[in-house]
């Protein structure tokens, strides 16, 4: 019995550790940098700050690319590097941003961009920017209507969607692969009933 309520609090703690690793959504991110293609350039992955700020996260992982890496850069609150996974930007600052230098190559970049979720109702959200820069640190040239030229956006609202933006020298897909997970108060609930029903059941064999 002792050792049973052991195990419980143990499932408990976990599922409280893993819950805000898991909130938000992670999408599978494309990048198609065929057109530019040898072209010395760099992947500038931004997270800013909104007001007030939200404390939000980008982790970037699973980075894979048929270009070549150079050397990076970080400024803000950013740990971690795509040989070193994962990147992870923190949105403690209001410019956060990851720079990667590259030598674009046919294909695909790909990597897994997760988001936490925190938002203020009434305020000006946290946002994640995703651009490609040649090799003057300019933005190729998207449809981004705020003429900033991201190649895609997302503003982390309660439920963040991106905006993809259209480029004659990139083509960028987004795919959810994870958009909801259980409150923490419903895990811990689900573990704890069960563990209720295996402690009764315990009693009454012992009894």
């Amino acid at each position: 019995m002792t050792q049973l309520l052991r195990s419980l609090l143990l499932a408990a703690g976990v599922l409280f550790g893993l819950t805000p690793a898991l909130a938000g959504v992670i999408f599978q991110v494309n990048i198609d940098t065929t057109p530019i293609a040898g072209a010395s350039g760099y992947l500038a992955f931004d997270l800013l700050g909104g007001s007030p700020l939200q404390g939000n996260m980008a982790t970037i992982s699973g980075f894979a690319t048929t270009g070549t890496l150079g050397t990076s850069s970080t400024s803000g609150n950013v740990t971690g590097t795509l040989t070193t996974p994962p990147v992870v930007l923190t949105a403690s600052t209001f410019f956060n941003e990851f720079l990667q230098s590259i030598t674009f190559g046919v294909g695909l970049t790909t990597f897994d961009l997760a988001l936490s979720s925190n938002f203020v109702a009434g305020s000006t959200p946290d946002s994640f920017s995703f651009f490609l820069l040649d090799s003057t640190l300019t933005p190729y040239g998207t449809s981004d209507p705020s003429g900033a030229d991201a190649l895609f956006a997302i503003d982390v609202t309660g439920t963040p969607a991106p905006v993809v933006f259209t480029s004659p020298s990139a083509m960028a897909t987004l795919t959810p692969i994870m958009s909801a997970v259980p409150e923490p108060g419903s895990c811990v609930l689900i573990v704890l009933g069960c563990g209720a029903l295996l402690a009764v059941r315990a009693v009454r064999r012992a009894s």
